[in-house]
């Protein structure tokens, strides 16, 4: 290994440390709130810790270093989704130590409620809230994430929540 090599390297795992640092425990409540069970959150935030990795030297600069790390996030949970869909595993059972995302209700039971009409969503509508309310990201952002149209969010937002209007009366 050259000097020059080294310091590469030394570089790199100065910028990944900052990185997880600075955006560490979103991207885990990110990964948390779109996996619903603790094991496959850890496997996303591992995945995502690894293609950060990976990728951080291509990377000539971040301008928007939540929503590269974001979207890697989300695109390592929809891996992990595929994956698991092709499998045939026992149904795990919730974690119920998950927190639930930041609601102002008056009461717990009114957190609760929200929260479960949330998981109650359709996936691609549940992992739009999760993205766009909960992991920070504006809708354009989101829509970038997730590979599709902002009216195509936008639309499904609005339709989320009209549901969540419903389900909650």
């Amino acid at each position: 290994m050259t000097l020059k090599t080294g310091t590469a390297e030394v570089q790199l795992r100065r910028e990944m440390a900052e990185l997880l640092d600075a955006h560490g425990e979103a991207l885990w409540a990110l990964a948390r709130k779109l996996s619903r069970h603790q094991q496959d959150s850890e496997d996303v935030f591992q995945e995502t810790a690894s293609r950060v990795w990976r990728h951080l030297a291509s990377q000539p600069q971040i301008v928007n270093p939540r929503a590269w790390l974001t979207t890697i996030t989300y695109r390592a949970f929809l891996d992990q989704r595929k994956k698991a869909k092709s499998c045939d595993a026992l149904g795990d059972v919730p974690d119920s130590r998950a927190k639930a995302p930041p609601v102002e209700a008056a009461s717990r039971e009114e957190a609760s409620r929200v929260q479960a009409a949330i998981e109650n969503l359709p996936d691609g509508v549940r992992d739009l809230f999760v993205l766009h309310y909960t992991g920070g990201l504006s809708i354009r952002q989101t829509a970038d994430a997730m590979g599709i149209a902002v009216g195509t969010a936008k639309s499904r937002l609005s339709a989320g929540l009209i549901q969540l209007r419903k389900t909650l009366q």
